[in-house]
Formats: structure tokens, C-alpha cells, sequence
């Protein structure tokens, strides 16, 4: 199938790259080497298994939905924000795309996946920005406002906007959002910290808010990912 063949062309040769090909029943067809590093397994042992084979419940019934929704529509799914557990344990952002593989013959015959780190761009970007990162992360708790932030970066409100936008691909409030989310993973998957504690903990509002953006990127809620983590009942 020669749109298997371009989409392997096209990833094999990015660094920070994780990307699969699937059939229409969800059974990989290809992964490349950061998609088998992310699972802990070669790559020829992932081949002709599905999601539920290496991602907990939970998590595979999500990732099964964004390729049906995919394959019935027709509209890719672009530029999504997923917070994934290495399987070293470790955290990172990535930037997800899916979309359509089709046949010579026109047929719909799976699903093209892609993610892009984007926890490496945070960890290099400009000297300013990462100061600020930093100090958002060591006090997660507190009611950050843009213009602090942007103190610490040495930059104006403006000047702040535009360069998280050009090399994270978001607002600063979005990065904060991403930021206290991340925290709020930790906590669900090392401690036994309720969800309002957790909350409170990582500067949400109220649990509310927190379950609301926690389920909007993660695509769970907050209990559901601490039971796919393994430290809920």
C-alpha cells in the first residue's frame, strides 16, 4: 500500500517522533522506534496488536475512540494534547495527529498516527522562558497571573505571548494549565491524595474545575487515570 509506504518514509528519519499505522480493527500495522520505546517492546511484537494490549483500560477505550471517530468522519485529528507516561514512569507532552490511511483503490484501510514531543521544547526553550517555567513549576499552588510569569521571564506580557506561542504551540495560560495538569498526574499516581486535595494542591480552582480540564486533555477523569495508573481501586 503505497500511503503506508510515504507516511513510514516520512517518520522513520524524525528524532521525537512516535508513530503507528493501524487497520480498520485497530490492529497495528507499524510502529516506528519511539512508539515501541514508549510501550517497553520491540517493535515487531507490537505489530498486529491492538491499543488494549499495551495501555490500561481506561486509557485504551479513549485512544480506540480517537481512531473510530477518525475512520467514521473522515476529519483528522490534529495538534491534540496528550500527557503520556513513558515506560520509564516519566512524564511528557506530546502533540498528537491522526488521520486517514487509504488504499491505491481509494478504500479507507486504517489510521496514521503521529506524536511529537513537546516536553523536549519546553526543556530547551528560550533561557527566559524556561527560568519561568521553573518557577511556575516549584509553586504550582499559586494563583499564577501572565504578567507575573512574565516578570520572571524578563520579557512584557506581549513579548511572553508570542514566543510560548512560537515554541510550545500554546498561550501561557495554556502552559500553565499543562503545567499544573502534570502535577495533578503525579500526585494521582504516587500518592493516595483525594481529588479535592489534589486540586487544591496544584492551584485549580475546585475540584470541579479540576475533573473538567483534567478529563478535556487526558480524555479521563481524574479517578478513572489514578485506576489506570494502578493505585486506584
Amino acid at each position: 500500500m503505497r500511503a503506508l509506504g510515504a507516511f513510514v518514509d516520512l517518520v522513520e528519519g524524525l528524532p521525537q517522533v512516535m508513530a503507528a499505522a493501524k487497520d480498520t480493527a485497530g490492529r497495528y500495522l507499524y510502529v516506528n522506534r519511539g512508539f515501541a520505546e514508549r510501550v517497553g517492546r520491540r517493535a515487531r511484537d507490537i505489530v498486529g496488536r491492538t491499543v488494549e494490549d499495551f495501555f490500561a483500560a481506561e486509557l485504551a477505550v479513549s485512544y480506540a475512540a480517537q481512531d473510530a471517530e477518525v475512520l467514521r468522519t473522515g476529519k483528522p485529528l490534529q495538534g491534540h494534547l496528550e500527557l503520556i507516561v513513558r515506560a520509564d514512569g516519566r512524564l511528557g507532552w506530546y502533540l498528537t495527529s491522526k488521520t486517514r490511511l487509504v488504499s491505491d483503490g481509494g478504500d479507507v484501510v486504517g489510521v496514521a498516527v503521529m506524536s511529537v514531543d513537546l516536553q523536549s521544547q519546553m526543556d530547551s526553550a528560550h533561557s527566559g522562558l524556561a527560568t519561568a517555567l521553573d518557577a511556575v513549576r516549584a509553586d504550582i499552588a499559586h494563583p499564577w497571573r501572565v504578567r507575573e510569569i512574565a516578570d520572571i521571564a524578563g520579557l512584557s506580557a506581549t513579548q511572553l505571548e508570542r514566543l510560548s506561542r512560537r515554541t510550545l504551540g500554546m498561550a501561557p495560560r495554556g502552559v500553565l494549565q499543562r503545567l499544573r495538569l502534570e502535577r495533578a498526574v503525579r500526585l494521582l499516581s504516587t500518592t493516595s491524595l483525594t481529588a479535592g486535595e489534589i486540586a487544591s494542591a496544584c492551584g485549580f480552582y475546585d475540584q470541579s474545575s479540576f475533573t473538567r480540564q483534567f478529563r478535556a486533555v487526558l480524555g479521563l477523569t481524574p479517578g478513572a487515570y489514578r485506576r489506570a495508573s494502578g493505585l486506584g481501586a
